[in-house]
């Protein structure tokens, strides 16, 4: 049998190199989508578990009637590394911790607009409404982020609590800066 009536297997380099180069080529235009794709499913994540910390906020001050504040963990001035529950006693040096949140995105910002300026705490009431510092209902809207990616959580001043996406979703606008409004 001659060589030329013998079959080939395998591949040679020139034809290994271009399919590595082709496959280089696809995977640095999909890193971008890919890169979008993973922002906006953490902040859909962090957002949904921010809105189950609120519900469980409020339904345990309705059920045991006591206070219940969201605020950043310990140590921490913002909600971006994550935020606990803490449930008020009738003792005011002793305070319960019902939930921690630590979503775990280095990416993640969270900042909160209320109206109540310049604090990262949230409290409800024994009769679910959110208050203020002041003593006042409150109305405060979370913005979640990473990357570009947005979501919303807005908290209504008697407890309703809603979901919304910037750009998408018509009644929900986006916001540049952390301020209040």
């Amino acid at each position: 049998m001659t060589l030329s009536k013998r079959r080939r297997h395998g591949l040679t380099l020139a034809e290994l190199l271009a399919g590595l180069a082709v496959l280089a080529l696809l995977a640095a235009a999909a890193y971008p989508v890919f890169s979008s794709l993973l922002a906006r499913q953490q902040v859909t994540l962090a957002a949904d578990r921010l809105a189950a910390s609120l519900a469980l906020a409020r339904a345990t001050a309705l059920a045991r009637r006591i206070e219940v504040t969201l605020q950043p963990l310990p140590g921490e001035a913002t909600l971006d590394p994550g935020w606990q529950l803490v449930a008020a006693s009738g003792d005011p040096d002793r305070h319960a911790v019902l939930s921690v949140v630590e979503p775990g995105m280095p990416c993640l910002s969270v900042s909160l607009r209320q109206t109540a300026r310049g604090i990262n705490v949230l409290k409800f009431l024994p009769v679910g409404y959110s208050r203020s510092e002041q003593g006042g209902f409150q109305a405060a809207t979370f913005t979640l982020g990473c990357r570009g990616e947005q979501r919303q959580v807005r908290l209504g001043a008697q407890g309703r609590i809603r979901l919304c996406t910037p750009g998408h979703d018509a009644d929900c606008e986006a916001t540049e800066s952390s301020g209040p409004p």
